[in-house]
């Protein structure tokens, strides 16, 4: 008798977690916020929404993926990164959509952090000078060529509003999933002084 409501409730647990499973899709992700609007990624595309809950609507159509979509201080462009011909870059597109210009040309990945106050540049990290060290740059949405901030090593990082200071961590780990990690990676929210 306990053999067979073992295997019942075994049996059981496995169709329930198997139809969670299949009911799961795609997660939204990388959203950024603007005003009534929003920017996330979706099945590897950039996807823009209102915040009054009409349907959202895809804004990029490319085979690559796109990521970390983030509104310009006016809102009337959105920085991302683009996984495109084989490479990780930064592209710049109107906010409402339409064809993404490619700001930076390195073969080391390129992604898209945010914003300088000004609207002028984007924020992003890169591993172009050393391999294994995270570094942050600028570079003007017309494109040229990037611009080191002064700090040795960077993962998330924020302009304050009037540009001439920083918030950022060393370490980045907005991929990982553990929680409450108490570790060598824990995160520390360094500030410093353009």
């Amino acid at each position: 008798m306990k053999r067979s409501t073992l295997l019942f409730n075994l049996t059981a647990c496995l169709l329930i977690a198997a139809a969670a499973a299949a009911q799961e899709g795609p997660l939204l992700r990388y959203a950024d916020v603007h005003g009534d609007r929003v920017v996330f990624t979706f099945e590897g595309d950039l996807w823009l929404a209102r915040t009054d809950g009409s349907p959202a609507r895809r804004i990029t159509r490319h085979d690559g993926a796109e990521t970390f979509g983030k509104f310009s201080p006016d809102g009337a462009l959105i920085a991302f990164t683009g996984a495109y011909d084989g490479g990780t870059d930064v592209y710049v597109m109107d906010a409402e959509g339409g064809v993404p210009r490619r700001l930076t040309y390195h073969p080391g990945a390129d992604y898209v952090l945010g914003w300088h106050p000004d609207g002028k540049r984007v924020l992003f990290r890169s591993m172009r000078e050393v391999p294994g060290i995270l570094k942050v740059y600028t570079i003007s949405v017309d494109g040229g060529m990037p611009e080191a901030l002064p700090v040795d090593q960077a993962g998330l990082t924020s302009f304050s509003p009037d540009g001439k200071s920083i918030a950022y961590n060393r370490i980045t780990r907005e991929q990982r999933t553990w929680k409450m990690y108490k570790g060598g990676m824990a995160q520390d929210i360094w500030v410093g002084t353009l």
